[in-house]
């Protein structure tokens, strides 16, 4: 037994360092400095929390701001951290004790004060005595499925669903469940909580107690001063905002569940028609590797009995004039019903061992996702990846391929033509730049979601009408 909790200890320990090195995101003193502004602290009454405090930034910066006359620890109460990693809770420390001593402290009595603000635990899973009026803090960005399996085991009995695609979720979800009647929170996240699909749940469940009293972007290169890499298998580049909630009240943006700009467009409401109603908008499938069923032109010419579409890419698109090249590639087209035969079978079971796990979950002969667009009519091509929306027409029978994004006109009668013109259109633009996630080097993140909901009056069409 006591060699089995001793494995489980070294487990923990070793999933607590591999989540801190993953999510070690220290806030600089201007943004901290900034957010405790907003948020009104100190006020006349109330303590504060950060419910994951790293270094001390926001503690020390609280502490700054209100009375801590030497050995009042009534005072130092005022101000509470809990933190996972146990070296951060020791550099929070000290850096507290050299505060207090600073204010006249000695130095026994300033370490009893740093362990009493600064605690060593889980705010998700413990429970912070006492009510907290203030939390404050920059709490960890992490997808669910890259977080160590002991620290998953521990927190999904107590997470609700919703609030488990990212660890900033949970900590959303937490810091809003105790937060009083007169609270105020205010946090540096990641910008993806406000758009995404996947945390409608989260902004509709934080919505009936929270709104949104402020929300900014923050720069990335100076909120931060121990920032991710952007090496491979590493964490990505974070798209920071600070954000201020308290409890529903006028001037308030509110949370439904529809996605938010985080652009401060708080009047941005759209209310009618969106480009879904009139257009349909699909994603390019991901055929995967090259060589298997997504082939080059020369090994197409080997394979006569083959059922090939002509396939194209982002990079066949001349970047001057957004006009599509012709295409030098050719999907596989196989289906579920039938096993194909002949150099097609050969072909596709000679390369099967260079498709990668996750697009060798079906069907031997089948690509990792399957082609199921309406290639039977023109369409219009628009880049995932973009500093702009960018509408490139594409014939009938051209296939578009990884995940680039594939509009037709609908049944409400609006031509291909007017849809165009709508998504070039600068009010588009402009709403495009203000939603769409944020990249590296000015680049967006379109997605299908985000052309679907493009409001429809706010374009200009080909005819000088809208689309309305």
């Amino acid at each position: 037994m006591a060699t089995q909790n001793a494995a489980t200890t070294s487990d923990r320990t070793s999933a607590i360092n591999a989540l801190h090195a993953a999510t070690a995101l220290y806030t600089s003193v201007p943004v901290v400095e900034a957010l405790l502004d907003r948020m009104g602290w100190p006020d006349a009454d109330g303590r504060l929390l950060d419910p994951s405090s790293g270094d001390g930034s926001f503690l020390v910066s609280a502490l700054r701001r209100i009375a801590t006359p030497a050995g009042d620890f009534d005072a130092l109460a005022r101000v509470q951290g809990w933190e996972m990693h146990p070296q951060a809770v020791e550099q929070a420390r000290e850096r507290i004790a050299d505060l207090l001593i600073s204010r006249g402290w000695n130095e026994h009595e300033a370490l009893r004060g740093a362990e009493a603000v600064a605690h060593e635990g889980d705010f998700l899973t413990d429970n912070p005595q006492g009510t907290f009026r203030f939390v404050a803090g920059n709490p960890p960005y992490l997808r669910w499925g890259h977080l160590p399996s002991v620290l998953k085991e521990t927190w999904s009995p107590v997470l609700p669903s919703f609030a488990r695609g990212d660890l900033l979720h949970a900590f959303l979800d937490r810091s809003v469940s105790i937060m009083p009647e007169d609270g105020v929170i205010g946090l540096v996240t990641s910008d993806r909580w406000l758009f995404n699909a996947t945390t409608t749940g989260l902004r509709r469940t934080i919505g009936r107690k929270a709104g949104i009293s402020h929300l900014a972007r923050l720069d990335a290169a100076t909120s931060f001063y121990r920032p991710k890499t952007r090496r491979k298998n590493s964490a990505p580049r974070v798209h920071p905002v600070e954000v201020v909630l308290r409890p529903l009240g006028e001037d308030m943006l509110e949370l439904d569940g529809r996605p938010i700009s985080p652009d401060g467009a708080f009047d941005e409401v759209h209310e009618g028609p969106v480009l879904a109603d009139v257009a349909t908008v699909k994603l390019a499938p991901w055929l995967g590797p090259k060589g298997i069923f997504l082939l080059g032109s020369d090994q197409a010419m080997t394979l006569p009995g083959a059922d090939l579409l002509p396939a194209v890419d982002s990079d066949d698109i001349d970047p001057v004039t957004d006009i599509l090249g012709a295409p030098t590639r050719f999907a596989i087209r196989t289906s579920r019903d039938a096993e194909p035969a002949g150099a097609v079978r050969d072909h596709l079971l000679s390369a099967r061992e260079r498709m990668p796990k996750r697009g060798r979950l079906g069907r031997w002969w089948m690509p990792p996702e399957a082609i199921t667009l309406p290639l039977d009519r023109p369409a219009i091509l628009v880049p995932r990846i973009g500093k702009r929306i960018r509408a490139v027409r594409l014939p009938a029978g051209v296939l578009p391929v990884n995940h680039n994004l594939y509009v037709v006109a609908g049944q409400a009668g609006r031509s291909l033509d007017e849809i165009e013109s709508h998504l070039l259109s600068e009010t588009t633009q402009a709403w495009v730049s203000r939603n769409a996630p944020r990249l590296e080097d000015g680049y967006l993140d379109i997605r299908a979601g985000l052309i679907r909901r493009i409001p429809i009056g706010c374009g200009e069409i080909g005819s000088g009408d809208r689309l309305s």
